[in-house]
This record gives C-alpha cells, structure tokens and sequence, in this order.
C-alpha cells in the first residue's frame, strides 16, 4: 500500500520560526494568507533569512542579533538591500511595522501597472467593508467629495471612520471625527508602538491652546508632534502614516472628554486597515480587560 504523500515540513530554524509568527499577525487578503519558506536574501550571506509570500507580493526578513531587516519583492523587483531595518527581534512589533511602512508601499508600486482605477478602487473599499461588517458594525460606501475617490464610513464607540482611497492608489486616508477621549485613542492604532510606562519622548513645549496640548500629549509617546500655523496639529513619523489635527473653534475653551475633535491620518495601507478592524469597531475608550467582563489580562494583550 503507497502512503499518503505530505507535504515537506519546513525545516525548524529560528528565522522561519520568527517568519512565520509575522506572518501570522499579518491579514488575509482575498481569503489567503501569507506563507512562509526558505530563502537566501542578496544582501547577506552571513544572516539567515526567510521569505513571506501573499499572491505576487513577498517579503524577506533577515534576521540578526541587534536587530531585523525586511526587504520587499514582486515579480519586477528583487531587494538588492533592506527596505527597512527595524530595532525589533519580536514578532508582533515586527508585523506591526510591516504593516505601517512596508506593504504601503508595496501594495503602492504594484499598483503602477493597474487599468481600470475604478474596479480596483471597488473591490479594495468592498473588502475594508467586509472586514469591519466581521465585527459586526454596519458600514456605507459612496463616492467621495473629489473625483475618481471613493469612502467606506462607520461608527463606533462614538467615532465615526471614513477611509477615502483615490484613483488606483491602495493608500488610504482616514478620518476620525468625535469626542476627543476616544478619537486620540483610536488614533494612536496607526502609530508606532509607544515606550513602556506612556512617558512622552517628544517635546509639547511649543504647543500652545488647551485642546492641541491635551492630544499634543496623548500622541508624543508615539510620535512626533508639531503645530501648525493655523493651529492644529502635525503628528507622524519619518515612514509610516502621518495625521492632522483640525484646530479647535475656541483655542480657550475648557476641554472635556467629550469634546469634538477631528483627525485625519493619511498614509494607511490596507492591510493595516484590515488588520485594525477589530480594534476600530469597539470603544476606544473601554480599556482591554473591561471589554472581557474584568478579566485580568497579561502585559501587552488586547484578548484573552
């Protein structure tokens, strides 16, 4: 009797172990995910190195002791050197950076050979509405305010989200419009991940009027943050997606939790999108534990 034939179980190394935990907290995209195999990056020789593959995009991860190197390939690009090198050894900040500054743009060059802006501008908007409907919030689509833009609207928590994608562009721009205690929150899902502790790193000192400091001061553990001379406020990083605060009607008003604040955030990838779907469709403002009736969670988780 011939036995049933399976496939080669990869190797066990450490660079396909970490490959393959990324992968993992990278989203499904046209209902396939990621997988993981072997592979020697152009740049090194002396550091293993895997490759993560979804459809035409890949991406390879070379791993060293100090710290992760991740280059980006499709069939008409091959990384001759890192794309990015990220200060991470960890798998769940390593996908969150891919997230934020790879696969924008990937997902951005490979829309280079796109002809029909409108179809793929549907079916991207249809699967961000696909992914936010799996959590169970209803969501709207329609033509947006430019031409050849189109928007998926939803609220939550008392936010209400609207991702806006032009032409071919795969890079979405979202708006979040409500109390102020829950926008920055919601806000800081499409930062870097802050130090331990929430200390600010950056300097609010030259931000000036009541409601600009109080988000000044929740964004700068995550990023930088300027004012601008209308006075609301620039925040982002160097690579990665960047935001608008609108300035306040009354620089001198008494701010309160419930006060109305709106955020754009431009610069967001799909994938991150989709990826942050279950944290945009709840209240930013419940803290993780009290999403599970009380339960105590670990250091660093959001589920149980």
């Amino acid at each position: 009797m011939t036995p049933p034939v399976t496939a080669p179980a990869l190797p066990a190394s450490p660079v396909l172990t970490l490959a393959q935990d990324v992968a993992a907290r990278l989203p499904m995209r046209a209902g396939a995910a990621w997988t993981v195999e072997p592979y020697r990056a152009w740049w090194t020789a002396r550091h293993p190195a895997a490759r993560l593959v979804h459809g035409r995009r890949a991406l390879v991860l070379v791993a060293r002791p100090w710290d992760t190197q991740i280059g980006w390939q499709l069939p008409d690009r091959e990384p001759y050197q890192p794309d990015v090198t990220l200060p991470n050894l960890a798998p769940i900040p390593i996908a969150h950076e891919v997230l934020r500054q790879v696969l924008p743009v990937l997902d951005d060059q490979a829309a280079a050979t796109v002809t029909d802006a409108t179809r793929a501008r549907h079916v991207l908007l249809a699967e961000i509405g696909a992914a936010i409907r799996a959590q169970g919030v209803a969501t709207y689509e329609r033509a947006g305010l430019l031409v050849n833009t189109g928007t998926v609207t939803w609220s939550a928590g008392g936010v209400r989200y609207s991702a806006t994608l032009h032409g071919s562009n795969p890079v979405c721009d979202v708006q979040l419009t409500g109390p102020v205690h829950a926008v920055e929150r919601a806000a800081t899902r499409f930062l870097p991940t802050a130090y331990a502790g929430q200390k600010p790193r950056f300097p609010i000192d030259g931000i000036r009027g009541r409601l600009p400091r109080r988000v000044a001061a929740y964004l700068a553990p995550y990023t930088a943050v300027s004012q601008t001379e209308q006075g609301g406020l620039a925040f982002g990083p160097e690579k990665g997606p960047y935001g608008y605060v609108a300035p306040a009607a009354d620089p001198l008003a008494r701010v309160q939790n419930t006060t109305p604040v709106s955020v754009d955030v431009h610069g967001v990838g799909v994938d991150l999108l989709l990826s942050l779907a279950p944290h945009l469709t709840v209240d930013p403002r419940v803290r993780p534990a009290d999403r599970h009736k009380g339960r105590t969670l670990p250091p660093g988780r959001t589920t149980p």
